[in-house]
């Protein structure tokens, strides 16, 4: 599990992101890179995980609205534990549900600030309370925040 310390790395690590274009599936510093390969970003930036560890399928940016397969939360459960949501510290990992499954993800950067990639803006830090964290009716998207812990 990664050290209070150590998520402070990945937490600045994510920030060392921003302004960086979203295009799916991809992770190039500056270039492009969506919601799921930042948390991967972050984490080999940061020195807490060996480059190229994680290897993903090509995936659609519209899966999540097509199929209910849990494929951000499986890969996220491979390499991260589940934490409770009070016990969140920089650098681990907010996972949300739009459409039909978990289908975007952050690190919190501490003080209610989360760093993620949208398709429309790239990069970006959001309060952590944002509207856009919650439906329609109010509810909070969050379904899970999770702490790399080397994949043991």
């Amino acid at each position: 599990m990664l050290t209070a310390e150590e998520g402070k790395e990945v937490a600045a690590a994510a920030k060392g992101w921003l302004g960086t274009p979203h295009v799916n599936n991809a992770r190039v510093k500056g270039r492009g890179v969506d919601c799921a390969m930042l948390l991967v970003g972050a984490l080999e930036d940061s020195g807490n995980m060996p480059a190229n560890t994680v290897r993903v399928a090509p995936y659609s940016n519209e899966w999540h609205l097509h199929r209910s397969e849990e494929r951000l939360l499986l890969q996220v459960q491979a390499y991260c534990r589940e934490v409770a949501a009070e016990d969140m510290q920089p650098g681990d990992f907010l996972l949300y549900q739009y459409g039909r499954c978990v289908s975007h993800a952050g690190v919190y950067c501490g003080d209610g600030v989360v760093c993620h990639a949208l398709v429309e803006h790239g990069v970006v830090l959001t309060d952590f309370n944002d509207v856009m964290f919650y439906d329609a009716r109010g509810r909070s998207r969050l379904r899970g925040v999770y702490r790399y812990n080397g994949g043991a």
